[in-house]
């Protein structure tokens, strides 16, 4: 992956290597510092599988005419020709490295490749993904769904607080909730165009399991602001002497 965007100083690079036995793959990403989008490149020439009319998503507001490739397949294409061929729970050794942290250690392809897979995701051009890039800018592979979930309902509550939204209840998740249900239907999709470019299992269940997290993510929000919210109540600790 390579990038075609502004310079070192406005963008964010977060790297991935992944070695599974002989197979060792490296790939950066390029992030644009203020929109988050991300700047790789994309395959001159895209496999079938990426092509707009391919599995189309039933909510997708693009039309083929336009876009002839889904923007979203075109920056995972490289992803899926490195680990289309791997089974799912082949152990991998991985480090993730952004300006700020350093991770690493052993794990199954299908939770590294969801971890890389929903970065590129959330920051790819598909309309639906663009409320996840708040989240890929401040990066955490293989987070648990609580630490999903309080990040995700952290982005959410703040990006409705600097656009202005006024809530009457904290617990108001339908905005959240409608526009998970809207990346389900994109995941579903998807892994039916990964499948297509895909002779095992690996990558198509790394989508299987960001659909996952997508399922669970509303309820986890619900359960995890009530767990969280005696963290929250300062006023009932002691005056300090």
């Amino acid at each position: 992956m390579t990038a075609d965007g502004p310079g070192a100083g406005q963008e964010i690079r977060v790297e991935y290597r992944i070695r599974c036995g002989d197979n060792v793959q490296e790939y950066t990403l390029h992030l644009d510092k203020q929109t988050g989008r991300l700047l790789n490149t994309v395959p001159a020439d895209p496999p079938d599988w990426t092509r707009l009319d391919v599995q189309q998503c039933s909510n997708c507001p693009l039309s083929v005419a336009e876009n002839p490739c889904c923007p979203l397949a075109l920056q995972l294409a490289q992803v899926i020709a490195d680990w289309g061929h791997v089974f799912s729970y082949a152990e991998v050794r991985y480090e993730v490295l952004t300006a700020e942290h350093h991770f690493s250690g052993t794990t199954t392809a299908q939770k590294i490749l969801s971890a890389l897979l929903g970065l590129v995701m959330a920051t790819s051009e598909c309309p639906h993904m663009y409320f996840l890039r708040p989240l890929a800018r401040f990066h955490l592979p293989l987070g648990s769904p609580e630490e999903t979930a309080f990040r995700m309902v952290s982005a959410y509550l703040l990006g409705q607080h600097l656009a202005g939204a006024e809530s009457g209840r904290a617990e108001d998740f339908d905005g959240l909730i409608e526009r998970y249900e809207a990346v389900q239907t994109v995941n579903k999709c998807l892994a039916r165009r990964v499948a297509d470019g895909s002779s095992e299992d690996a990558a198509i269940n790394a989508v299987v399991l960001l659909d996952l997290l997508a399922h669970m993510v509303p309820f986890f929000a619900r359960e995890t602001l009530d767990s969280l919210r005696p963290l929250f109540q300062l006023d009932a600790l002691p005056d300090s002497q």
